[in-house]
Parts: C-alpha cells; sequence; structure tokens
C-alpha cells in the first residue's frame, strides 16, 4: 500500500482540489481515528486529514471537493454530489466514491458486512485503479 501524505492546516493549500476518486468520512466519535478523512486520488495517491484534531471542515472541503455536498446521518451517507455514491462503513464512519469506480466494485463491498469493508475499502479501490 502507498504511504499515506498528511494534511494539515499549516500544509492543506497545497492540496486543494484533489482529483478525488474515493474517500471516507469519520464521525467525531467514531470508532477508528474519529474525524479522519482519508482522500484517494485518481494517480492512486492516498492523502489523511482530520476536521476534529487538526483542521477546519471548511478546509479539509477546499482539499476534497464532493465532501462539501454529501450529508452524513447516524447511519448512512444521507446525501451525495451527483456523480458519486455513499456506502455505510458501520461505527460512524463512511465511504463516498465516484460512480465508475462504485460500479466495478459494488459487487465486492456488498459481499462484506461493513466492519469488514472499513478495513479493506482503500486496498480495493487502489487495486480497481491500477487494474485501470
Amino acid at each position: 500500500m502507498e504511504k499515506e501524505i498528511y494534511i494539515s492546516k499549516e500544509n492543506y493549500k497545497e492540496y486543494t482540489n484533489l482529483d478525488v476518486v474515493a474517500f471516507s468520512y469519520a464521525h467525531g466519535g467514531a470508532q477508528g481515528v474519529g474525524g479522519e478523512i482519508i482522500v484517494i486520488t485518481k494517480d492512486a495517491k492516498i492523502y489523511s486529514m482530520n476536521y476534529v484534531y487538526d483542521m477546519e471542515i471548511e478546509m479539509c472541503d477546499e482539499v476534497c471537493p464532493p465532501l462539501k455536498d454529501c450529508i452524513f446521518g447516524l447511519w448512512d451517507v444521507e446525501e451525495t454530489p451527483n456523480g458519486w455514491k455513499g456506502v455505510r462503513l458501520g461505527a460512524g464512519n463512511f465511504l463516498v466514491i465516484a460512480e465508475p469506480l462504485y460500479h466495478q466494485l459494488k459487487r465486492q463491498m456488498f459481499k462484506l458486512a461493513p466492519h469488514e469493508l472499513y478495513g479493506k475499502w482503500i486496498d480495493m479501490v487502489l487495486n480497481c485503479i491500477k487494474e485501470s
């Protein structure tokens, strides 16, 4: 797996408008790392940022443009922008994925329970990108 690039309030301007194909979002009190947003780009790079401990959510929106049009409920991704699909990862964690990639991965994703997908989605997305 690729090494994550950590985005902070000090360096986020260097990463605005990434070419995002998938990202995860964790509520502040989610299991795992609360407030973490993991972004995967079209060129298979992985970025991590945190809107609870390090950045304002508006800074994260600048880095990951589809994020600003998402609404995350308690149990599901309530709303995504056109061309994106939301998937529940369990325990306050969610995945938002570009529709073309979603259609390539949905059979694999829906064979897994949310907590299993939580641990596997990054590799699934990276493998799909590399196979394209």
